[in-house]
C-alpha cells in the first residue's frame, strides 16, 4: 500500500517532517511511505491557470496524489490555521478531486501545549470539503513535539511512538476497507 507523506512545514529540521520520517520507520511492512517533495514547488493558486494544462508542478502534485493509495499529512499550526503553503497546495486539487474518497491520516504537531489543535480543526474541515476518507483513529495531535521527536525522526517518547503506530495501523485498515468497497 503506497502512502504519500506530505509535510506542511518547509523548515529545515521540521518536527512535522521528522514525524513523517518516524512514521516511515515504524510503519508495518505493508505500508510503503514516501515523503513528497516540499510543497513550495507548487505556484500560488490562480483559477485562471487551473485549466486542462495547469503548471507542471501542479501536474506532478496531482499525479503523486492520484498514484498513492493514501495520504499522510503532518502539519504545524501557524496563526491558529494550517500553513499557507499547504493550503495553497490543497487549493490546487479542489476542482481536480485527487483526494476524493482517498484514505487520509492527519498529524498535527506543535512545540506548544495545544498540539496544533486549532490547525487540526481547520484541516479536518478542509478535508471534509475535499471528501476524503478519514476517521478519528487516523487523526493525531502531538503537543510539545520538540521534546518527543528529534529532527532525524527518532521518537524519544514511548507514548508518542505508540500513538503514531496506532494512527498508522488505523490508516492501513482504512486503505484496506477502501479497496474492498
Amino acid at each position: 500500500m503506497k502512502v504519500l507523506a506530505v509535510s506542511g512545514s518547509l523548515r529545515k529540521g521540521s518536527s512535522n517532517t521528522a514525524l513523517l520520517l518516524a512514521a516511515k520507520r515504524i510503519a508495518n511492512d505493508s505500508l510503503q511511505i514516501t515523503l513528497a517533495d516540499p510543497i513550495d514547488r507548487i505556484p500560488h493558486f490562480n483559477p485562471d491557470l487551473d485549466t486542462d494544462s495547469p503548471p507542471k508542478a501542479v501536474q506532478e502534485w496531482r499525479r503523486e496524489l492520484k498514484e498513492a493509495d493514501a495520504i499522510l499529512f503532518s502539519s504545524p499550526e501557524y496563526a491558529f490555521a494550517i500553513p499557507g503553503v499547504l493550503k495553497n497546495a490543497l487549493d490546487w486539487i479542489v476542482s481536480s478531486a485527487e483526494l476524493y474518497g482517498k484514505p487520509v491520516g492527519l498529524i498535527n504537531a506543535s512545540p506548544g501545549y495545544g498540539g496544533a489543535s486549532k490547525a487540526q480543526e481547520a484541516f479536518l474541515h478542509l478535508l471534509n470539503v475535499l471528501t476524503v476518507k478519514i476517521n478519528d483513529d487516523c487523526v493525531l495531535s502531538i503537543p510539545s513535539v520538540n521534546k518527543k521527536v528529534d529532527p532525524e525522526g527518532n521518537i524519544m517518547d514511548e507514548q508518542t511512538e505508540k500513538e503514531l503506530k496506532s494512527c498508522l495501523e488505523s490508516l492501513e485498515r482504512l486503505i484496506q476497507d477502501s479497496k474492498l468497497s
